[in-house]
């Protein structure tokens, strides 16, 4: 009997394991037995759950402690959509490396936790006004997609924020969302480490009607791309040195390049690009119907190939700043290069242009 006990024991221990089946929680009332608000069921579930969210209208600040996935149901009325507004009653506040003390709609503080399919509506209600919907702040991972994320009425402040600070590196994936009305910002992420601790990956996203659509900012890590970018005063606003941008699309907005990354192979009508950081390279973009400059410099050591503007007041404003530009082609504009220091020697393109090239440096 002792023998047939220890062959079935190690018959047990070669057996293949299971993987483990996240245990799913409901909210709302299309469900019976389900919890009846959103923070309700991030408080009591255990670690590693799903939360699956009926249709409705949540007037609540969620704060998420835990690793989890929370998700609106989707069904096959399009009306039927779950929206997190504002509650009328006090909301928590949270410190932000990039914004001081923000009033947030959702907070996640752990990871990964994984958001999608959910509308977070910032209208004011009564006297709370956040200046943050989604904050995934320091210690925190996962992945927000396929949200709608809008009106905020506070300010300054930004719809999506990802920041990390000192201790394990962290990873936020925002995608196929649509981040829209008039605030500050639309996506903002930010690491205070050298290296950094923020990996912050911006694909596929519709932004569009703020001061800056997307910032990454600080010391993030990754990239901005595939991006439909539109209707803001700046596209993007890259002030990390980490950060790629490649492959978005821009209406009526313009990036600012504060630091030495790569812009490539991006698409602008009624934009340009303005790049004050030594060491950036742009390569590879075309820039149409742009008003003034297409691409302009305030920095040397600027690396500009193989981009294509068409229909501008000034193809490349140089002023004065050194860089390799080269290959570059420049149709339709007043005046082709201006204000080129005497020593450059590049060789770029013109077509249709009134005034190839203007010094004075």
């Amino acid at each position: 009997m002792r023998h047939f006990h220890f062959a079935l024991f190690l018959l047990v221990l070669l057996l293949p394991a299971k993987p483990l089946v996240a245990a799913t929680y409901y909210v709302g009332g299309c469900k019976s037995g389900a919890f009846t608000s959103i923070n309700a069921a991030v408080t009591t579930v255990p670690a590693g759950s799903i939360i699956d969210v009926c249709p409705g209208v949540y007037p609540e600040q969620v704060i998420i402690s835990k690793a989890l996935t929370l998700r609106g149901i989707v069904g096959s009325d399009e009306l039927a959509q779950t929206v997190i507004t504002v509650p009328s009653g006090s909301m928590a506040t949270a410190s932000s490396i990039d914004f001081g003390t923000v009033t947030m709609q959702v907070e996640v503080t752990a990871g990964p936790v994984d958001i999608s399919d959910i509308i977070v509506d910032g209208a004011q209600a009564g006297t709370n006004c956040p200046n943050v919907g989604i904050f995934y702040n320091g210690g925190s991972s996962g992945t927000v997609s396929g949200v709608e994320a809008c009106n905020l009425c506070g300010g300054p402040g930004s719809e999506i924020l990802a920041e990390n600070g000192a201790g394990p590196s962290e990873s936020v994936t925002i995608e196929d969302s649509y981040i829209h009305a008039i605030n500050f910002a639309g996506i903002v992420t930010c690491s205070n480490q050298t290296p950094s601790t923020l990996t912050a990956t911006i694909r596929r996203n519709y932004v569009v009607n703020f001061k800056t659509g997307i910032a990454p900012d600080c010391n993030t890590a990754g990239s901005v791309d595939n991006n439909l970018v539109g209707s803001n005063t700046f596209g993007i606003q890259a002030f990390s040195a980490f950060t790629d941008v490649l492959h978005n699309t821009f209406s009526n907005s313009s990036i600012l390049v504060w630091a030495p990354i790569r812009v490539s192979h991006n698409t602008f009508n009624g934009g340009s690009i303005a790049v004050n950081s030594a060491g950036a390279t742009v390569e590879s973009n075309e820039i149409v119907n742009t008003t003034n400059s297409a691409i302009a410099l305030t920095a040397s050591d600027v690396i500009l190939k193989d981009n294509i503007t068409i229909q501008a007041n000034i193809g490349i404003e140089f002023g004065c700043n050194t860089g390799t530009v080269s290959g570059n082609t420049i149709n339709g504009a007043s005046t082709g290069i201006d204000m080129v220091p005497s020593i450059f020697t590049g060789v770029n393109r013109f077509n249709d242009v009134t005034t190839v090239r203007t010094g004075g440096c």
